[in-house]
């Protein structure tokens, strides 16, 4: 399992897993591919956050990586609507 180096030091730093780890890293990779693929979009703040139930102003917040809080889940929605693909391919 490959994790950023900030992502392993900062689960390290909090006692947490390499799982935790992993998974801080991967939400972080997927939130910054969120932001671009908003800002990319030729739909509307309002457009989007419809599609995917979410607010305008969260969208917003997103595509200028403002948000604090932020499910796996909706950054999921979020890049499988924008990249109109599926957003992950699970390797076990």
């Amino acid at each position: 399992m490959k994790i950023n180096k900030e992502a392993k030091q900062l689960a390290e730093d909090l006692g947490l897993s390499e799982i935790d780890a992993y998974m801080m890293d991967l939400k972080s990779q997927l939130y910054i591919k969120c932001a671009d693929l908003i800002i990319e979009s030729p739909l509307t703040h309002e457009e989007i956050a419809k599609m995917v139930g979410t607010s305008r102003a969260r969208i917003s917040r997103i595509s200028s990586m403002g948000e604090n809080s932020i499910s796996l889940e909706l950054l999921i929605k979020l890049s499988s609507l924008l990249a109109e693909k599926i957003a992950l391919k699970l390797v076990i």
